[in-house]
């Protein structure tokens, strides 16, 4: 990857707001990581755990006045890699504090023991979405890019929803999930921005993705209706500013939202469509919504599918059978 067209000056959004872009290597793009210079100097995501991401990074930083060394605190809108990898490295080289939601603490201590539960959840989950037996295989390679792109760390306090951030009284904890069940976004009242992380991204719709529930005897949460609600809540607010953590800045949020809602059931529509000759499983649904992207990236393509599935058994549009641990959908 050519990084040198990352190489630059942070840019100020606001008198104590800098946007770092970082580079990832993922499909995504560049990440956007927030400094924040408040009580404490605090940034907002990390980046991917690279040596380009790193030194971009450290440039970027640069650019703003500040070393990677004076960092006091760090704010984790969700535990997705190319958001939390270099915690750790920064925290070792600062000293600084990190604070996120509780839901992120296993995925960012790469805690072993729920990394199994993790793995396991996956395996049943795709085997009753009837993912043929080769393909299981993801679940490994997916094992293997969380431990490659980030290192276990920590997180020091744990942060709630409409809580204040602890040296940065302005800002207000919002939980958003549904992208991630660890997702929060931070807002400002004063000059209605808000610090959004993947909840909303103007070029691209967030995947509400499948993870395993917080109680290991509990049922997996409904990401998608997780993600709609926590659209609703923002569609409710004031806010001129949604500062993403990929892609540009969002003027315009409540269109946005009006529009990846109505995206949904204009998805759900499709799939009640492609179940009309037949039943059929999550995978077979998701081969023929996303034919030229499901085995590049079935993780993703299979969560949209299953929150669109989710949708349609909870208005009751779809009845469900098992057969030989298998889960086919019908009309």
């Amino acid at each position: 990857m050519d990084t040198r067209e990352f190489r630059t000056r942070a840019t100020q959004i606001a008198p104590d707001i800098y946007c770092l872009e970082i580079p990832t290597p993922f499909s995504v793009g560049a990440v956007n990581v927030y400094l924040i210079k408040g009580d404490k100097l605090t940034l907002v995501d990390v980046g991917p755990k690279t040596d380009e991401a790193w030194q971009a990074l450290v440039e970027g930083l640069q650019s703003a006045g500040v070393r990677v060394e004076e960092i006091e605190q760090i704010v984790l809108t969700h535990h997705h890699v190319d958001h939390c990898g270099q915690l750790e490295k920064v925290r070792q080289l600062s000293g600084a504090q990190t604070l996120a939601h509780p839901q992120a603490a296993p995925y960012v201590e790469l805690d072993a023991d729920f990394m199994d539960f993790h793995d396991q959840f996956f395996l049943e989950l795709y085997q009753k979405s009837g993912v043929p037996s080769d393909m299981l295989v993801i679940i490994a390679k997916f094992h293997k890019l969380i431990t490659t792109f980030s290192e276990p760390s920590r997180i020091d306090v744990l942060l709630k929803h409409e809580q204040r951030v602890p040296h940065l009284e302005e800002w207000q904890v919002l939980y958003t999930p549904g992208h991630s069940q660890s997702h929060l976004s931070l807002y400002r009242e004063r000059d209605r921005t808000m610090i959004g992380g993947d909840h909303i991204i103007g070029h691209i719709s967030s995947n509400a993705f499948i993870e395993p529930p917080r109680d290991r005897s509990g049922a997996r949460p409904l990401t998608l209706v997780q993600y709609r609600t926590a659209l609703q809540m923002c569609a409710d607010m004031e806010i001129d500013r949604v500062l993403s953590g990929h892609g540009e800045i969002v003027t315009n949020h409540r269109e946005l939202i009006l529009a990846r809602l109505q995206k949904n059931w204009s998805r759900t529509d499709t799939l009640r469509q492609l179940l009309a000759d037949g039943e059929k499983t999550a995978y077979e649904l998701t081969t023929l919504l996303f034919p030229t992207l499901y085995e590049k990236e079935l993780p993703l393509t299979l969560s949209e599918t299953i929150g669109h599935i989710d949708l349609l058994t909870i208005l009751h549009q779809i009845e469900v059978t098992e057969k030989d641990g298998v889960l086919y959908y019908h009309l």
